[in-house]
């Protein structure tokens, strides 16, 4: 009785399993495609692909990779912010200081929009959530359009991640159906 129960057991697990294994490889070759879309509109792609596949857990879903790019731009924007502090404390002259504090105001905005997209999200109001997002590039130019011939090389490699972090979220924020 045991081999006539295993004997038509066996084989459906058997199938169950392939099947389950082939359903997650497309789950996952759809998840892939999904960031990669994203990421072919950045400057960067491989750092894209990098930052969402150490924030993300299959399955992607639109909605999670924008939670996700959001609260990362949020976090680089923080810590962009508490660089350009520093370097205006550490500025020798009045101009550079000056132009310092319009990147600290600019970045300081751009962390209360980015919280606010992170609200509008959670409320579901994509109406919000596109209109704050959209502002918040202009906070990075203006900051790289100040510094002008005085931004380092450290500033500049964080303002281009910043900008790729903020296209990815609103790339993926157009992925959403709403």
């Amino acid at each position: 009785m045991v081999s006539l129960f295993t004997s038509y057991f066996l084989p459906l697990v058997l199938v169950a399993s392939i099947f389950n294994f082939q359903t997650s490889l497309c789950d996952i070759s759809a998840d892939e495609a999904l960031i990669a879309g994203i990421c072919r509109q950045v400057q960067d792609p491989p750092f894209c692909l990098t930052t969402f596949r150490q924030i993300l857990a299959h399955p992607y879903v639109p909605e999670e990779v924008t939670r996700a790019a959001i609260a990362q731009s949020l976090q680089n924007a923080n810590n962009n912010h508490a660089f350009i502090v520093a370097a205006k404390a550490a500025a020798k002259d009045k101009v550079t200081q000056d132009l310092y504090a319009i990147c600290d105001v600019g970045y300081g905005l751009m962390k209360t929009i980015l919280q606010d997209a992170a609200q509008s999200l959670a409320n579901k109001n994509y109406i919000a959530l596109e209109n704050d997002l959209s502002k918040c590039p202009r906070f990075v130019s203006d900051c790289q359009n100040a510094l002008g011939s005085k931004t380092t090389p450290e500033m500049l490699d964080r303002s281009r991640k910043q900008f790729d972090l903020l296209i990815m979220s609103n790339v993926a924020e157009g992925l959403i159906k709403k």
